[in-house]
Order: C-alpha cells, then sequence, then structure tokens
C-alpha cells in the first residue's frame, strides 16, 4: 500500500494553498473591475480544477457574455458538459469555439461519433 503522505500530507496542501491565492487574487481583480472576463475565466478554471463543476459553468458562461470573441471559455465549458455526459451542451460549446477558431475540442469529440 503506497504511502498517502507525499500527496496527503505535502502535495496537496501545497496545491491548496497555491489555488486558494489564485482565486483572492481572481476576485481582487474583479473587486476593481467587475467585468474582467479574464478574471471569470480563471475562477471558472479554478472552480472545475475544484471540482465546483456547478460553479465553473457559472464563471465560465459569464466569461463569454462579457466577452464573446473568447475561444478558451467555450473550449472549458464544452469540455466539463462532455465529461457530464451532456454531448448537446459540448457540441453547442465546440461548435462556438471552432466558430472563434479553436477546433480542437470538435476535433476530440469527432473521434467519438456515438457523442453526436
Amino acid at each position: 500500500m503506497p504511502n498517502p503522505f507525499w500527496r496527503d500530507g505535502l502535495i496537496q496542501p501545497s496545491l491548496d494553498t497555491e489555488v486558494d491565492a489564485a482565486i483572492a487574487e481572481q476576485l481582487s481583480i474583479l473587486a476593481n473591475d467587475p467585468q474582467n472576463a479574464k478574471a471569470f475565466f480563471a475562477l471558472g478554471t479554478l472552480s472545475n480544477f475544484r471540482g465546483q463543476i456547478e460553479d465553473a459553468i457559472l464563471y465560465l458562461n459569464k466569461a463569454i457574455e462579457l466577452d464573446p470573441s473568447a475561444a478558451a471559455p467555450h473550449l472549458n465549458l464544452g469540455r466539463i458538459f462532455a465529461v457530464q455526459g451532456n454531448y448537446q451542451e459540448a457540441w453547442k460549446h465546440a461548435r462556438a469555439a471552432e466558430a472563434l477558431g479553436a477546433n480542437e475540442l470538435v476535433e476530440m469529440l469527432e473521434r467519438y461519433p456515438n457523442l453526436k
């Protein structure tokens, strides 16, 4: 049985500290600039990393609302929905990202024809 010390006692607390600091930084940015799409995108990414999927979806949708020309929030949302098995939403965001010049999610989803 592996010793969980490194993961549970050392690595995970360090990661949590870094994520907490990154979240605090983005919230500080939003306190000064509540329309900052990049901060919402970052919060969505960090929330997804933490497993806070509902928050991630809300933050990423807000990033899209504030900057409709950004493909990255669509890519992240598409990946979240694909993992959830919500392929209709995954494809919607994949196509939106593709229209903005980012086709990697479409390419990924096309590898699995039963996901359409």
